[in-house]
């Protein structure tokens, strides 16, 4: 085989990769910006059994920074605002358990995001760090949680769907 037809062999499966290559972006680069929550979903691991987190329609946002730093916030649907300027401590706790948020830094290594939080709103995460699977297709991002033990005992993950919006 000559030279010449191993470049133009090299040159024919190098036009096979390349493309594959440039829409393969990295997942550090196609995660930064502002991430809006469209579902987010406990699914059970045994059944495959899923049920809302947040309701039907969620609200939330996740931003993702250049520099490594992330925040965000999630709220249930239909929350009922307190009767007064100041909620009362059943109105406080109805709001805390429909919502949750958490900010920190994260660092990405293939599909896995490492979250290191600095505050969040289940204390016990504040100076833990947590990892997600995040994969990014055109403006969706799907951030799917490692397992873990519902209140009910069961083995899930989380699985939160978010549309880009910058």
């Amino acid at each position: 085989m000559t030279t010449r037809t191993r470049l133009s062999m090299v040159t024919v499966g190098l036009l096979f990769i390349l493309p594959h290559a440039a829409a393969a972006q990295d997942l550090a680069t196609q995660l930064t910006g502002v991430w809006k929550l469209t579902s987010s979903m406990v699914k059970q691991l045994d059944t495959g059994a899923t049920a809302p987190l947040f309701g039907e329609r969620p609200g939330g946002v996740a931003v993702f920074t250049r520099g490594g730093h992330f925040t965000w916030g999630w709220v249930g649907d239909g929350r009922k605002a307190p009767a007064g300027p100041i909620p009362s401590d059943v109105e406080r706790v109805a709001l805390y358990n429909t919502s949750a948020f958490g900010s920190g830094t994260y660092r990405v290594e293939g599909s896995t995001v490492s979250l290191r939080y600095d505050s969040s709103w289940n204390q016990s995460w504040t100076g833990t760090e947590r990892k997600a699977q995040m994969q990014v297709s055109g403006k969706t991002l799907t951030w799917t949680s490692p397992p873990f033990k519902s209140l009910d005992g069961k083995d899930v993950i989380a699985i939160s769907t978010l549309e880009r919006v910058e």
